[in-house]
């Protein structure tokens, strides 16, 4: 009764909602402009009614298909149900709530690739063993490279083309190797392996589960991607690192505008910012901001 309800509140509340509540083309999404066309002056009682009778047959047909079980009709409930939220697309952000992290982060010294005793690779240092490597020699954090797939998924790796670099090769050999990550999803990402044996690029989220298996914090770097900008990737990330109950800080090579657009989003998400040595830039501190 409550996605029923849900759907004749839809009919009842204002005409101005620009949120597709049935399949595109619908009769409700049409009635969602900006301008209320159905009671515009100068037009005539066939225009104004027509989309009415669409609308009812539509809202007919979807209370049917609940009676009967159809998954269109449930589809259409939900969606219905959901108006004004993004549908499939959770809101991850929380502004405002601090991450803990800070210089307290580099104590003991940030793992990088190129550590003593370590191999001299970025696919080994953004591994679950790097990580182990990184905790049983003591240090207090270690650097995380993020770049994001194509399906929208941060992954742990350095390499916008990982196939060039550090042995990367796909057994499947479908992809080319100049295949950069931000044009393969996630499953083709996780795909590939490595001749070294021990590296294979993860889900950013699975890796922070390892920093909190081995008690060490992360330095997340953000690699140069635009979508490290925006409200949902940066908010996603945050979330993920809340939920492991690790401490992080994000960092980013300073690239001109859109780096500084990613530190703001990550301090507006409760990071602890920096920027990294690089591009011709020294490291600079911005801390949690304002």
């Amino acid at each position: 009764m409550n996605i029923i309800s849900a759907s004749l509140n839809v009919i009842a509340g204002p005409l101005t909602s620009s949120t597709p509540i049935l399949e595109p083309g619908g009769s409700l999404e049409r009635l969602g402009s900006t301008s209320c066309p159905l009671f515009s002056a100068g037009q005539g009682l066939e225009a104004r009614m027509n989309p009415i009778i669409e609308m009812t047959v539509e809202l007919m047909n979807l209370l049917t298909g609940l009676m009967l079980g159809s998954p269109g009709g449930l589809t259409a409930a939900r969606a219905a149900a959901n108006l004004g939220q993004p549908v499939g697309n959770k809101d991850f952000s929380h502004p405002g709530a601090r991450i803990q992290g800070g210089p307290a982060l580099y104590k003991h010294g940030m793992f990088h690739k190129g550590a003593k005793g370590a191999p001299d690779t970025y696919a080994f240092e953004n591994s679950p063993a790097g990580i182990k490597f990184a905790a049983d020699h003591g240090f207090s954090s270690i650097d995380i490279d993020m770049q994001i797939t194509k399906d929208g998924v941060p992954v742990a790796t350095h390499w916008s083309e990982p196939m060039k670099k550090d042995g990367f090769y796909d057994p499947e050999h479908k992809l080319s190797p100049g295949t950069k990550v931000s044009q393969m999803t996630l499953a083709e990402v996780t795909r590939l392996r490595n001749k070294d044996g021990r590296s294979q690029i993860l889900p950013l989220s699975t890796m922070l589960a390892e920093l909190k298996k081995h008690n060490i914090a992360g330095d997340l770097e953000a690699k140069n991607d635009p979508r490290f900008a925006t409200d949902h990737m940066m908010g996603q990330i945050a979330d993920m690192v809340r939920k492991a109950g690790i401490q992080a800080n994000l960092k980013t090579i300073n690239y001109g505008p859109q780096s500084m657009a990613v530190i703001k989003q990550a301090q507006k998400q409760g990071f602890w910012t920096r920027t990294a040595h690089g591009n011709g830039h020294d490291r600079q501190v911005f801390g949690y901001g304002g």
